[in-house]
């Protein structure tokens, strides 16, 4: 065969690779099993398998509404925690309290016209003020417009307010009624004659009653007037009772008389109790009123002087005064007391206090003090024919006539007050001396 036709054989080529089988599913899966160490199937039998969940596919539109469900929820609750914020810092309620400011909006004008022939007192709020007389409990506002007018009935009225409320009973008689900016909010009677009573910013109220088993009874109402506390004295008599702005402490003066000679003892009670928490004597001397208008304590005027009492922890101070007892007004800027001589109302001593009940200022003022107030620390009075305002030393900053009918005093703003007669309002620009 020649040479050319015989088949050449490559001696440095390896031999030919052998053909693999294509891959199935099975021998996949053979292939990539791999089986355990004696030991490592020894622990996996001991231990239980695992549940393993599917991977989930959320779609963008599930996110969306679980994304829009999480700020609803934060909302919600930031919506609660204000509410009850403002629940605590408006202890009568939100409602109440926006619908007394928007008894407030309106326009009014002075001179105002009374419905009535002797007033009998009149309280400052800030933005509004209360007249009481002999036959209406009536409502202004610092501009002049009635926010309402109510017709007592009552022969002895007496009224007591607080920043929210105000309270007005029969002296003698049997019936309390309660009114905000905007209604009454509710009667109580008693079967026995009413002494005192007082009222707090919260709502809660206290009567103070006669009788036939005790001495005296304290009853306790709170803003719904549900009676939520009854206090008897079997003895002593009960003449005044302050409740604290929170309403959750009283304060009562009580007294009784021996051998011609008075003691006088002041109790702080919690509603959680008979016994009281507190209690000062005070020998030879009555307690003529008691304030609690200042968040941190009470103030009582005595016969001898005056006295502060804190709320919590109950540190008194006291003042002592040779002169007899007059008026006692507290006001945003403190609290003033008026003494004078019994045998001559022109010869005053006025002492202001801080809202802690420490002496500021004292002078002594003559002429005879109709009524008195306290507004931004300075001291506004009538006297005469006239309407001071005073300074820490008692000098005269400011004057304006007002006539001998001014009965009453309400500070409207600063250098303006409403001058009250028996028969209308009017209201006074004070002038610096010498203007």
């Amino acid at each position: 065969m020649p040479d050319y036709k015989k088949k050449h054989v490559n001696r440095l080529r390896g031999a030919p690779k052998p053909k693999r089988a294509k891959k199935t599913a099975e021998n996949i899966s053979q292939d990539i099993e791999m089986q355990p160490s004696p030991a490592r199937a020894k622990r996996a039998k001991a231990e239980p398998a695992k549940n393993e969940s599917p991977l989930k596919v959320v779609k963008g539109k599930k996110l969306e509404r679980r994304r829009k469900t999480r700020i609803t929820l934060s909302a919600a609750a930031v919506i609660i925690i204000a509410v009850t914020v403002l629940h605590l810092v408006l202890p009568v309620g939100i409602a109440e309290n926006i619908g007394n400011l928007t008894a407030l909006i309106g326009a009014g004008g002075y001179p105002v016209t009374l419905e009535s022939s002797d007033t009998l007192n009149a309280v400052s709020r800030g933005g509004y003020y209360y007249v009481l007389s002999d036959t209406r409990l009536c409502a202004y506002s610092g501009g002049g417009k009635e926010i309402y007018s109510y017709m007592h009935g009552y022969e002895n009225p007496v009224l007591k307010t607080s920043k929210t409320r105000a309270l007005i009973f029969s002296q003698g008689g049997n019936e309390a009624a309660v009114y905000n900016l905007r209604s009454k909010k509710g009667t109580v009677k008693s079967d026995n004659e009413i002494i005192t009573a007082g009222i707090s910013d919260s709502g809660v109220y206290a009567v103070v009653t006669r009788s036939d088993k005790y001495a005296s009874v304290v009853t306790v109402y709170d803003k719904r007037n549900k009676r939520i506390y009854e206090w008897s004295s079997a003895t002593d008599t009960v003449n005044n009772v302050a409740v604290s702005p929170n309403g959750k402490k009283i304060a009562v003066s009580l007294f009784s008389a021996a051998s011609g000679k008075f003691t006088s003892k002041i109790s702080v009670l919690e509603f959680d109790s008979a016994s009281p928490k507190y209690t000062d004597v005070i020998d030879g001397s009555l307690v003529y009123t008691l304030d609690g208008f200042h968040n941190s304590g009470f103030s009582a005027l005595t016969e001898n002087g005056y006295i502060f009492t804190e709320w919590s922890g109950f540190k008194k101070t006291e003042y002592k005064s040779d002169f007899s007892p007059a008026f006692l007004r507290s006001g945003s800027g403190g609290i003033a007391a008026v003494f004078n001589r019994e045998s001559d109302r022109t010869d005053n001593r006025v002492v202001l206090f801080t809202k802690k009940g420490q002496v500021k200022s004292e002078f002594e003022f003559k002429g005879i003090i109709s009524d008195i107030q306290v507004f931004g620390g300075h001291i506004y009075c009538i006297s005469d024919t006239a309407v001071y305002l005073l300074s820490d030393s008692g000098g005269v900053l400011r004057k304006a006539e007002c006539g001998f009918d001014a009965v009453r005093l309400a500070v409207l703003g600063s250098n303006t007050a409403a001058v009250i007669t028996d028969n209308k309002i009017e209201i006074i620009k004070l002038e610096a001396e010498g203007e």
